[in-house]
């Protein structure tokens, strides 16, 4: 299986991107002759259609097989981004930090990684005067992985190819402490479960607001990417209307309007102390 993923076509980023249901209609908006040619896009390691999946870029010869046949690729972008030198190093980290950015998102909103295999001679990010990457082959792999394990702290990632996504349940959920033994390894269940229901809820909510991603408690409205910039872009946390300790233990169906998207502030104060507090009076109208 492993031998199938060697690409031995070189296909256009932007056509991959397409085949992946990537929105490029900026990319295309390029003066040039050749969109494909873009040079705010073509040569980025990493992509993204908001609240839906990201795409990466993942070199063949990175990725590695089990005896099971279990294949993955083990990534720290960050090693490679803090000794970056010589020509391109400031393109290299600017790149380097928005793969960071695109799969810490991933993890956190428990969103499906698209990978685009390349082949070819790669530069050697510790040559003070490095030869550029020599791509030989690109390819978007059909089926999709997830990022199975990320550290915030020092940036160690796992891609694992077929895996459902998971997410960083104990960085983003608030209620995440409100369970205890067995309860709360069914919650972190659950919350995989519903990741597919979570992004669309941010669809959602980004398609109301025209693009933008607010807190909806009243008197908030925190938007990310307003205050962190390509940051904080499509991140914000989804919070349960209804209290999930009042749910089934196997679980049950989630709607979008039992969910609603809060700034992490009002997420923590919804649930402190155990609680589950509504939206509706969360800030006091004496504080206005």
């Amino acid at each position: 299986m492993l031998d199938e993923l060697k690409p031995i076509t070189k296909t256009n980023i932007i056509d991959l991107l397409d085949q992946a249901g990537v929105d490029t209609t900026d990319w295309k908006n390029y003066r040039g002759d050749n969109p494909s040619q873009n040079p705010n896009y073509c040569y980025n390691w990493s992509f993204e259609q908001p609240g839906e999946f990201i795409v990466v870029c993942l070199w063949y010869n990175d990725i590695k097989s089990d005896s099971d046949a279990l294949i993955f690729h083990n990534a720290n972008i960050r090693l490679s981004d803090g000794r970056a030198g010589g020509k391109g190093a400031a393109n290299w980290k600017r790149r380097a930090d928005a793969f960071d950015v695109h799969i810490r998102q991933a993890y956190r909103m428990g969103l499906p990684v698209r990978v685009i295999v390349i082949d070819g001679d790669r530069r050697d990010h510790l040559d003070p005067d490095p030869e550029a990457s020599k791509i030989n082959g690109r390819i978007l792999d059909p089926i999709a992985w997830a990022i199975s394990r990320y550290d915030f702290d020092n940036g160690e990632c796992l891609f694992v190819r077929g895996a459902s996504p998971t997410e960083g349940i104990e960085q983003d959920a608030p209620e995440f402490i409100g369970f205890e033994g067995e309860k709360r390894r069914l919650y972190v269940l659950h919350r995989r479960r519903e990741a597919s229901i979570r992004a669309k809820k941010i669809k959602a909510a980004m398609f109301e607001y025209g693009g933008a991603l607010r807190c909806e408690v009243p008197r908030c409205g925190f938007d990310f990417k307003a205050r962190y910039g390509k940051l904080g872009e499509g991140f914000a946390h989804v919070h349960h209307l209804v209290p999930l300790a009042g749910a089934p233990i196997d679980g049950r169906q989630i709607a979008l309007k039992e969910l609603a998207v809060v700034c992490a502030n009002c997420h923590a104060m919804i649930h402190l102390g155990g609680e589950c507090r509504p939206l509706a009076g969360l800030i006091p109208t004496s504080l206005d």
